[in-house]
């Protein structure tokens, strides 16, 4: 019957809505908070254009701020002339960004406007710059703080008495009390990023701005160090502030179209697969009048505030001249922001822009997992977004640079950068896994924490440590972690094995625990006890249990072998394993489309027989492969479910130096077929070939050899075999003699191999972790 309905689904369209998936788990990483305050110059030489460019500049930056636990204050100024003026006016009070706070720094950024005499129209930068440094004073200290100076000149306070009774001397006063609030800036943490428009522009004087301020970095990056920019003139200000202000939080901008928009246009703007967090900036010249509507990569227009596919979307500044929308989880691509000037309104200059930020987690993976002082460790670190996305593709890995910082007492702290290249410990070349050998210092006492480090445009990471006590001898009870299935269905088990070896002459108790993962999809593992006997290696099934209720997607987490002992880390690992719908149309429907199959695709089914037979003697599903070094069995692997003709995989370094076999379709992978006579065809990474007969091994390399199990039922091999015709080529075949003991160890294998086969296997997830 489900041969009949699988037939009717691929002749007929489908007319059944597919189940949406359920959101992905959202962690608890956001990016960090900053607090700054954008002084922007209001004195008398500004043209009407230019403080409408101001005023957008300083809602760029109030609003496209990607953390809502930031605050930000605007702060006009010019300068006293006379009795009853303030050289100063806090338009913005320090504000956080969230919805509501993004909303009131819309509104208020009109504030801003252009000085006349009788306000105090001159361009007081010590002024400035010490209500700035008063605003942030209320900053917590882990808090970075930053200050925008916003101007289109220079300092000039010929006309303000504050500075003295004599106008000569009034401006050197006033570079005085400049740079005693420059080295408070300092002293106090803050950093200095002036910005310049227009010609007369004094950009030594800016760079000392820059230069005198706070000068530690959210990373050690060019981008992020604090730095004057000048433009030629106003029109290019909010884009210019915007750069300089996602290279002082560590985002990172991407700089989208601009049009002269009469009618409408449709912008477009890029949004990487590595950003968790963004804001995509509309600035518009002349904000009455124009409707923004968004799409996203996939063509779907999101809402302006809510959920939808997976994000979290709120939107502010419709009536300003910025109008942003925050987006958490944003879909990676190219995004269209449709925009419409209504009836009655003019043409206008409309840009779209994003900044972002990747929030990314590091998983630090130290083996062994108790070292001694002055043994030499291997760390992994893996990175993975809050989604549970581990970075793998290439594109997605350029740029980022991967260390890991080995802290504790008894010597000084040490920094080794580590690489994900395939060589040395690093198992796979561009594999999202960086690698690295660090030697623990034999000074080393007590307690040692291994962070990882992440640095590259537009990253921030978690910094979580691992952390560790010194062993004072060799661990009695060592062991290595396996999972097998890397997707499974809500209420479905993921299944592996957990290998123990006790070298002590008493028993040993152990217990299993997953952590570092999502709360609202972990599942249950087992056994969570386990004993090993006095001298006793033993294998024990694995299973991660999920919920019926398990959210769909990406579930991560440290599985721990921890000996309860010795109250040591035997060994750990981390695993990805994504949460996928159910099939529900069979399963909802297999009744009354199994009768309507049977009449209407009978014939269909005939003729579709011989098609199927022939499909069948090409699938690879059902094959178990099994990796030797010597006669010791290292590793199997099962076929993904529905493989069709082949499948690929690769060999990978696992504990103890020994290798394991690892599903990955990537381009370059070993490749394995069939051969009509019941044998394997494996394609190696050379393009060279090599063939496993049945019930044999062949040599794979540095004395590794290549078996395999095969779990097609009897009737179809058998045919095949019997049909089927030998190899063909230029592959190689290893050679058959065996020996009597090699028979019957090979017998033994082929009996284990088949009581493999009651483990329920689901399709891995191509993400290794």
């Amino acid at each position: 019957m489900r041969v009949i309905c699988a037939l009717l689904l691929a002749l007929l369209p489908s007319v059944i809505p597919v189940p949406a998936h359920a959101e992905d788990h959202q962690g608890a990483l956001r990016p960090g908070p900053v607090d700054f305050v954008v002084l922007v110059d209001e004195s008398g030489s500004l043209s009407k254009a230019d403080v409408a460019a101001e005023r957008a500049a300083a809602a760029v930056l109030a609003l496209g701020e990607v953390s809502e636990q930031s605050r930000v204050a605007v702060v006009g100024f010019g300068s006293v002339t006379r009795s009853g003026q303030a050289p100063v006016d806090t338009v913005c009070p320090l504000t956080r960004v969230d919805a509501a706070g993004r909303e009131r720094l819309s509104s208020c950024v009109s504030g801003l406007h252009r000085r006349t005499d009788a306000e105090g129209n001159g361009t007081d930068f010590p002024a400035a710059l010490a209500q700035a440094l008063s605003l942030l004073s209320s900053s917590e200290d882990s808090t970075p703080k930053i200050v925008f100076l916003l101007t289109d000149g220079r300092l000039d306070v010929s006309e303000s008495p504050a500075y003295g009774d004599d106008p000569d001397s009034r401006n050197a006063n006033a570079q005085k009390a400049l740079k005693k609030k420059i080295e408070q800036a300092r002293a106090d943490e803050v950093q200095i990023w002036p910005l310049g428009f227009g010609s007369a522009i004094d950009k030594r004087q800016l760079d000392a701005l820059a230069a005198g301020g706070y000068q530690s970095r959210c990373a050690d990056l060019p981008s992020a160090r604090p730095t004057a920019r000048v433009t030629a003139g106003s029109a290019d200000v909010a884009e210019v502030l915007l750069t300089a202000f996602a290279g002082a939080r560590c985002a990172r901008t991407t700089p989208g179209d601009t049009a002269s928009v009469s009618s409408s246009a449709d912008l477009e703007v890029t949004i990487p697969p590595v950003a968790t967090d963004g804001t995509i900036d509309v600035i518009k010249e002349n904000p009455d009048g124009v409707a923004v509507t968004y799409y996203d990569p996939r063509g779907r227009k999101v809402p302006l505030n809510g959920r939808a596919h997976g994000s979290e979307f709120e939107l502010v500044g419709q009536s300003g001249p910025v109008e942003a929308l925050r987006i958490r989880n944003p879909y990676p691509g190219t995004w269209r922001v449709h925009v419409q000037v209504l009836d009655g309104a003019s043409a206008q200059r409309i840009t779209a822009t994003a900044i972002w930020q990747g929030v990314l987690r590091s998983y630090i993976l130290v083996s062994p997992p108790v070292p001694t002082a002055g043994q030499q460790v291997t760390a992994h670190v893996t990175l993975q977004t809050r989604q549970g996305v581990v970075l793998t593709e290439r594109a997605q890995l350029d740029g980022i640079r991967v260390s890991v910082k080995l802290t504790g007492t008894g010597f000084s702290a040490r920094t080794v950068r580590l690489a994900d290249d395939g060589e040395g410990p690093d198992p796979q070349a561009h594999d999202g896994e960086f690698s690295a050998r660090i030697t623990v210092p034999r000074t080393a006492t007590g307690a040692v924490s291994f962070t990882g480090l992440m640095l590259g445009e537009g990253i921030a990471g978690d910094r979580s440590p691992y952390s560790t006590r010194l062993a004072t001898s060799a661990p009695l009870v060592t062991g290595a972690i396996v999972l097998e299935d890397r997707e499974v269905h809500p209420g479905d088990t993921a299944h592996g094995s957990v290998e123990l070896r006790n070298d002590d002459d008493s028993e040993h108790r152990l217990s299993l625990t997953l952590g570092d993962g999502s709360s609202d999809s972990a599942p249950t593992v087992g056994p969570q006890q386990m004993t090993v006997a006095a001298g006793k290696t033993v294998r024990l099934p694995l299973r991660l249990d999920f919920g019926q209720d398990a959210a769909l997607g990406a579930v991560s987490g440290r599985l721990t072998v921890r000996d309860e002992t010795s109250d040591q880390v035997v060994t750990q690992t981390f695993v990805t394993v994504r949460v996928v719908p159910v099939p529900g149309f069979l399963d909802r429907y297999d009744r009354e489309v199994g009768a309507a199959a049977a009449l209407l695709l009978a014939l269909a089914v005939l003729l579709g027989l011989r098609w199927q037979d022939r499909r069948r003697a090409r699938e690879t599903s059902d094959i178990q492969l099994i990796l030797y070094r010597g006669d010791m069995e290292l590793s199997r692997l099962r076929a993904p479910a529905h493989a069709g003709p082949e499948f690929g995989f690769s060999l990978r370094a696992a504990t103890g130096g020994n290798q394991r076999l690892l599903l990955d379709d990537s381009p370059g992978r070993h490749r394995v077929r069939r051969t009509a006579d019941g044998g394997l065809s494996v394609r190696l990474p050379g393009g060279e070939r090599l063939v496993v007969p049945r019930n044999q091994r062949s040599a794979l390399t540095d004395g590794l050899s290549l078996g395999f199990a095969d779990h097609r039922p009897a009737a179809r091999s058998t045919r095949s075999s019997r049909t089927g015709r030998g190899a063909r080529g230029t592959e190689r075949t290893a050679p058959k003699e065996r020996s009597e003991g090699q028979t019957r160890q090979a017998r033994g294998k082929r009996e284990s191999a088949a009581q493999n086969t009651t483990l329920k296997t689901r399709r891995p997830y191509d993400d290794d972790f």
